[in-house]
């Protein structure tokens, strides 16, 4: 299981792996001794983890990365504990800014990797994030590459429009928008 299958969402406690997609959000089924399984709607904010990264001193760090240094490190606090020892242990294993990440991140980060402990293999986690980053930029390099340019149709300069119609009514909803599902970042 990848982190582009796990989401959590606004709300509600927990994460949540994807099971499918409907038209207006998804359906998740939750990890844990009962799982339970329900549909989100457009109003719910879904964050999928493999979008969410940590502030450090070096820059944005992807959540793949921190969860698999903390895995190396192997004495992970637990969220329950002092929020100084939670601090200074993330600032010692990554790196982390003291100054942009809030308490509340802190004690989320820790809950998710303690149980995500049991789902997923955080050695080969960062592994599959970078190939998959790599098969992305090189499909993109070969896509730019190679496909000439088109350019756009020539309209003759002396065409005046239509007159006596009316214009067509939009039907798709507004400025022709669709109902997708778009993730939310943290």
């Amino acid at each position: 299981m990848d982190l582009k299958d796990i989401v959590s969402i606004a709300g509600i406690g927990g994460l949540h792996k994807i099971i499918g997609k409907t038209k207006a959000g998804l359906i998740v089924e939750s990890f844990g001794d009962s799982p339970k399984r329900f549909a989100t709607g457009i109003q719910d904010k879904v964050s999928i983890l493999e979008d969410i990264s940590m502030y450090t001193q070096d820059g944005d760090m992807p959540l793949a990365e921190v969860l698999t240094k903390l895995n190396e490190r192997g004495d992970v606090p637990t969220s329950k504990e002092a929020m100084e020892t939670q601090r200074k242990f993330l600032i010692e294993t990554i790196n982390l800014d003291s100054e942009r990440v809030y308490d509340s991140d802190i004690r989320k980060l820790l809950t998710w990797f303690h149980s995500l402990k049991e789902f997923i293999d955080f050695t080969t986690l960062v592994k599959v994030a970078d190939e998959s980053g790599e098969a992305e930029k090189i499909k993109s390099a070969d896509t730019e590459d190679d496909k000439p340019k088109a350019k756009a149709p020539k309209t003759p300069k002396n065409t005046a429009p239509k007159t006596g119609t009316a214009p067509k009514a939009n039907t798709k909803g507004v400025a022709g928008s669709k109902n997708t599902y778009r993730p939310k970042s943290v």
